[in-house]
């Protein structure tokens, strides 16, 4: 009866966790419409949205393209993230699952994404400083009339 329970438990667990995923996957900023036209993290996120855009001289245009792509090439490198995802839903999936295992693929699963938020971090910096003042006040105004919810999310 113990064992019925902790593999109800345990599948449990994996489902909430594969639907968590697959949640999360829908949400990647990679998604990009155009360049510069991203997700939320990018100019098309809330910060520089294509309200922004259209104000940049061709200058500022290119050099924001130029930050984009360089970025890109980068996040490439970095994309080792989804295999540690993986194979922690493996993990979760075995018939017995390894709790050290767990736990250790979740440490390099969070500092994964503390590596991305900081890359997100510099990338946003470079560009706020190809606006001028006028252009990242404007940016952000829109910030402060944005909606607080995101879609799908309360």
């Amino acid at each position: 009866m113990k064992s019925m329970i902790k593999t109800g438990v345990v599948a449990a667990v994996a489902a909430v966790f594969v639907a968590s995923v697959a949640m999360a996957d829908g949400q990647r900023p990679q998604q990009r419409r155009g360049p510069g036209m991203g997700g939320p993290g990018g100019p098309g996120g809330r910060g520089f949205g294509p309200a922004i855009m259209r104000q940049l001289t061709d200058e500022q245009r290119t050099q924001v393209r130029a930050i984009l792509q360089e970025e890109r090439g980068e996040r490439g490198a970095r994309r080792g993230d989804m295999g540690l995802r993986r194979q922690l839903e493996a993990e979760l999936l075995a018939d017995v699952p390894n709790d050290l295992k767990i736990e250790e693929l979740k440490s390099q699963i969070l500092a994964a994404q503390a590596e991305g938020l900081s890359k997100h971090i510099e990338v946003q910096k470079r560009i706020a400083q190809v606006l001028t003042p006028e252009q990242r006040a404007k940016a952000r105004e829109r910030l402060e009339k944005a909606p607080q919810t995101r879609r799908g999310r309360n």
